[in-house]
C-alpha cells in the first residue's frame, strides 16, 4: 500500500466546524488500502528535512496537537522556533502544546517570546491571557521552580529568558488582579538566569520568593549580599527597591552602593507586627510608581512581610495600590486576607499579634473611611527669617527644633555638597548626648559645626555653647519653627529613624518636647539667630551655607601615546607604570567623534540641563543641538532614574557622553542613538562611576553606552596601536581612537585616549564646511 502523506491544517479546522474529529489526510496511490495503517506524520519511512519550511512545521505542530499527539507536536514546536526564531508561529504552538504536557513555565515563557514577535493586536492579546492562565500553575516570568528547569529545551534557552518588554507588563496589568492559585512553599528553590559574567548558568534566590502583586510588589526572605541585590535588580525581576523589617538585620549600604536598587529599613521586631503608621508609610511607599517593583522581606519572609502582605490585600486586594483617597473601605476583610495569603504561602504570619494587626488595620480604614491618613499641608513657600550677623567666619551651628522638623535634611544637604567643610554632630547618630559633649568639647573649629538635637531648653543651649566656647566663633542659632501637628505627620512618615520609628513614640517625644521648648533668642550669646520656616527657606539656607553649584567641565584627557594626532596644546603622558596600575582593573572603549556633553538636574528638580564643555546649551543654541529638546523629552524618565538619587543633592551627579548627531570627523551611519553616555561624576565624592556601576544603572534604561573593546589588565603600546585601526562599530570606517580608564574600588583613577595618527591630517574639520548629520 502507498500513500502521500498530507499535513492541512485548514482542513483539520474545517472537520472541526463540522463537527467531526481530527483525522490524519493522506492520499492513496495502489489499488488496494489498508483503512488500519497509521497514514500520519509518524508513518513516514524519512524523518523530516532538517531544512524543512516553517509552513510545514506550523500546519505540522497544529495538526499533532489537534489529534492529540502533544509531545510529538511539542518536538515539531521547538523545531519550528530554532529554525525561525524571529517568528511568533512557533512559539504560540509550543505555548499550546506544553500545558497538556503540565510544562506551564515553557507555555508562558513561549507565549512571551510570542507576544515579542507580533504586532498583530488579536495575537498580542491571546498572548496575554494564555501568559495570565498559566500564572495559576508557575511564577510570573522568568522565575523558574528547581523543577521547571528540565521544562526548557536548551537550544531556545536563551530565547525563552528574554527579559519581558515594558509593553507585555503593561499589557498584563489589566489582567493581574484576580485572586492567585498557585501554592508555593518557603522550601521551594526558585531560580532566575545567572548574570551574564557567572560562569553558572542559574542563580538561586533567597527564600520564599513570589510576586504578591505581580511585577510590582514581591515577598521574601533576607537577602544574603550584594549579588541577591543585583539578581534582584537585574531585568529578569526587575526590582527597584528593597523593604527591610527586619529590625535585627539592617542590610549592608554597601549592598547598593552605585546600584538603581534602593533600600528603605523600617525596623520591626522579630514576630511582632508593624504600627498603624508604619504600615501608612509602607502604602505611601509602595504608591510611588518610582519605587516600583518592591520587595518585602523580613527574615523568612513569612512573619513581618506576610503580616505586611495581608494588610495590603485589606487594602487593595491584588490590585496595585494607588494614591486614591476615594477608597473609602477596604478591598477585603481581615479573615478572608489572611486566609487568602496561607493560601498560596503557607505559613505566613506567625503570631496572635501578627494577625491581631491585620485585623485593627482593616478597622483603622474603616474608621478613618480612607485607607491613607489625612495629610498635613506644608507652608507656603517664604523666606528665611534672619536676626543679628550671619557672618562668614561663624563656625558653630545649633539647630533647635521638634522631631521632624527638617533638621537632619538640612545637616545631611549641607554635608553632601561640601563633605570636607563640616562636621556633623547628631545625637541620633551618636547615640546619646554624652558622645555628643565628647565631640563638641574635642572640636577644634577648623571645619563648620553642626550640633542636631532638638535643643528644647534655654540652659540646654547654654550649655552646648560653654562647651564649645574655647573654639567657637560666632555662633549661629538655626531655629526650624513648624507646628506640632506638622512634625508630627512628617516624623510618622519617615523610614530608619535610629531612635523614633513611626508609631506612639513619635507622639510622645514632641509632645514632651513641646512642653518644655523656650524659643531661642540673640540674648543666649548667638551672634546670628536664623529661623526656618518652610523647606524654600530651608532650601536658601542650605545654598547660603553652601559653596556654588557651578558647571563641573568635562576634564581634558591626555594622549597616552602621540602617533601624529595630538596638537601642540593637548596633554600628552606616557602610559602609566606598572606599579601605578598593579591590581587595577583597566577598560578600553572606541572613542566615538561628536561633541561632550553632560547631563545634571536643574537645583529644583524640575528639568534636565545640558552643558556642551564649559556652557549649557539647548536646542537653539547650535544646528547640531537641534534634536537635543525631542531626546531629553524621550528619554527624560531615563535620566531621572541615573541622576535624581540623592534626596539632599539635586545635581550631584553629572552624565556625560557623547552628542553624535552632526557628523564631526567621523560619518556614523549604524548609530544606536545620538547620545552615547561614558562617564557618571559625583560631586558628593569628587569621583568618577567605573564602567560595571554604570552599566548597571543604565542597564534598563534606553541610554546606550560607548562600546567597550577590551577589559583587564593594562594592554602593552602594540596592542593599543593595534587597537586605533580597527573598525568602528558605528560606521564601515575606522574608529577615531580609543578611551583607556583605570579603574579601582568601584571608580575610575586614572585615564587617557590614543588617537590614530591620520585623525586631524586626514579630516578637514568639521566646522569648515556645511552641517551634515549622522
Amino acid at each position: 500500500v502507498y500513500f502521500v502523506v498530507i499535513i492541512w491544517a485548514k482542513g483539520q479546522q474545517l472537520r472541526k466546524t463540522l463537527g467531526l474529529p481530527p483525522k490524519h489526510f493522506h492520499i492513496t496511490l495502489s489499488r488496494q488500502d489498508a483503512h488500519g495503517v497509521d497514514k500520519g506524520i509518524a508513518s513516514l519511512l524519512r524523518p523530516l528535512p532538517s531544512s524543512a519550511p516553517s509552513e510545514l512545521l506550523d500546519h505540522l505542530s497544529f495538526t499533532l496537537h489537534s489529534m492529540g499527539d502533544h509531545s510529538l507536536a511539542k518536538k515539531y514546536s521547538v523545531t519550528l522556533c530554532a529554525s525561525f526564531s524571529s517568528s511568533e508561529k512557533g512559539f504560540l504552538r509550543l505555548g499550546d502544546s506544553a500545558p497538556k504536557l503540565g510544562e506551564f513555565k515553557l507555555a508562558m515563557l513561549s507565549y512571551a517570546c510570542g507576544y515579542h514577535r507580533t504586532a498583530d493586536a488579536k495575537v498580542q492579546e491571546y498572548c496575554v491571557r494564555k501568559i495570565t492562565s498559566c500564572a495559576k500553575e508557575t511564577e510570573w516570568g522568568t522565575v523558574c521552580a528547581e523543577w521547571e528547569l528540565e521544562q526548557l529545551p536548551g537550544e531556545l534557552l536563551e530565547l525563552l529568558l528574554e527579559p519581558w518588554s515594558s509593553g507585555l507588563l503593561s499589557a498584563l496589568d489589566s489582567l493581574t488582579s484576580a485572586v492567585p492559585t498557585l501554592c508555593r512553599w518557603s522550601r521551594d528553590q526558585v531560580f532566575i538566569p545567572a548574570p551574564t559574567q557567572s560562569t553558572e548558568q542559574w542563580y538561586r534566590l533567597p527564600r520564599f520568593f513570589r510576586w504578591l502583586v505581580p511585577f510590582k510588589i514581591a515577598l521574601m526572605s533576607t537577602p544574603r549580599n550584594a549579588t541577591d541585590i543585583a539578581a534582584l535588580g537585574s531585568s529578569h525581576i526587575g526590582i527597584r527597591h528593597v523593604l527591610t523589617l527586619t529590625e535585627e538585620t539592617p542590610l549592608d549600604p554597601k549592598w547598593f552602593s552605585g546600584s538603581k536598587v534602593k533600600n528603605t529599613f523600617l525596623p520591626i521586631p522579630n514576630y511582632h507586627p508593624p504600627t498603624i503608621e508604619q504600615m501608612d508609610l509602607i502604602v505611601k511607599l509602595l504608591c510611588d510608581d518610582d519605587n516600583l517593583p518592591v520587595l518585602v522581606h523580613c527574615g523568612g519572609g513569612k512573619g513581618r512581610a506576610g503580616t505586611v502582605a495581608a494588610c495590603l490585600l485589606v487594602a487593595f486586594g491584588f490590585n496595585k495600590p494607588t494614591m486614591d483617597y476615594s477608597l473609602s473601605q477596604p478591598a477585603m476583610s481581615a479573615p478572608e486576607a489572611i486566609a487568602t495569603l496561607r493560601a498560596i504561602r503557607p505559613t505566613s504570619i506567625e503570631t496572635e499579634q501578627q494577625e491581631a494587626f491585620v485585623h485593627k488595620w482593616a478597622s483603622t480604614i474603616w474608621k478613618r473611611q480612607s485607607i491613607f491618613p489625612e495629610p498635613v499641608a506644608e507652608p507656603l513657600p517664604c523666606p528665611l527669617e534672619i536676626q543679628g550677623t550671619l557672618a562668614p567666619s561663624s563656625n558653630l551651628f545649633i539647630f533647635v527644633g521638634l522631631p521632624g522638623s527638617g533638621k537632619s535634611w538640612v545637616s545631611r544637604s549641607l554635608l553632601a555638597r561640601d563633605p570636607g567643610g563640616w562636621e556633623w554632630i547628631s545625637q541620633d547618630e551618636a547615640g546619646g548626648r554624652s558622645a555628643c559633649e565628647t565631640a563638641i568639647s574635642s572640636a577644634r573649629g577648623k571645619v563648620r559645626v553642626i550640633l542636631d538635637r532638638c535643643n528644647m531648653s534655654r540652659d540646654d543651649r547654654k550649655a552646648w555653647l560653654a562647651l564649645a566656647a574655647h573654639w567657637a566663633v560666632n555662633p549661629v542659632c538655626v531655629w526650624f519653627d513648624y507646628d506640632a501637628e506638622l512634625c508630627t505627620y512628617r516624623a510618622q512618615n519617615r523610614a530608619g529613624h535610629p531612635t523614633l520609628p513611626p508609631g506612639g513614640r513619635v507622639r510622645n517625644a514632641i509632645e514632651q518636647m513641646q512642653k518644655m521648648f523656650v524659643a531661642p533668642s540673640l540674648g543666649e550669646g548667638f551672634s546670628a539667630l536664623v529661623t526656618v520656616h518652610s523647606f524654600a527657606a530651608a532650601s536658601d539656607l542650605v545654598e547660603r551655607l553652601s559653596p556654588p553649584v557651578a558647571l563641573f567641565k568635562f576634564p581634558r584627557t591626555p594622549h597616552l601615546l602621540n602617533l601624529g594626532a595630538a596638537t601642540a596644546d593637548d596633554l600628552v603622558r606616557s602610559l602609566l607604570p606598572p606599579a601605578a596600575a598593579a591590581g587595577a582593573h583597566v577598560v578600553v572603549t572606541e572613542k566615538v567623534d561628536g561633541a561632550n556633553m553632560g547631563f545634571a538636574l536643574s537645583a529644583d528638580r524640575t528639568r534636565v540641563v545640558a552643558q556642551n564643555r564649559s556652557h549649557f546649551v539647548n536646542p537653539a543654541s547650535h544646528a547640531q543641538f537641534r534634536r537635543l529638546g525631542a531626546w531629553l523629552d524621550a528619554r527624560r524618565a531615563d535620566l531621572y532614574r541615573v541622576l535624581d538619587r540623592d534626596p539632599h543633592f539635586a545635581e550631584r551627579y553629572v552624565l556625560f557622553g557623547e552628542w553624535l548627531a552632526a557628523t564631526h570627523s567621523v560619518a556614523y551611519s549604524r548609530l544606536p542613538d545620538w547620545f552615547l553616555a561614558f562617564d557618571l561624576y559625583d560631586r558628593a565624592t569628587a569621583s568618577w562611576t567605573d564602567r560595571k556601576t554604570l552599566e548597571a544603572l543604565l542597564a534598563d534604561t534606553e541610554i546606550k553606552l560607548v562600546p567597550v573593546l577590551y577589559e583587564g589588565s593594562m594592554p602593552a603600546e602594540d596592542e593599543l596601536k593595534r587597537m586605533v585601526q580597527q573598525q568602528s562599530q558605528y560606521t564601515d570606517g575606522r574608529v577615531e581612537g580609543v578611551y583607556v580608564k583605570v579603574e579601582k574600588d568601584g571608580k575610575v583613577v586614572d585615564r587617557g585616549k590614543v588617537v590614530r595618527s591620520d585623525f586631524i591630517s586626514g579630516n578637514e574639520h568639521w566646522t569648515k564646511g556645511p552641517l551634515q548629520m549622522n
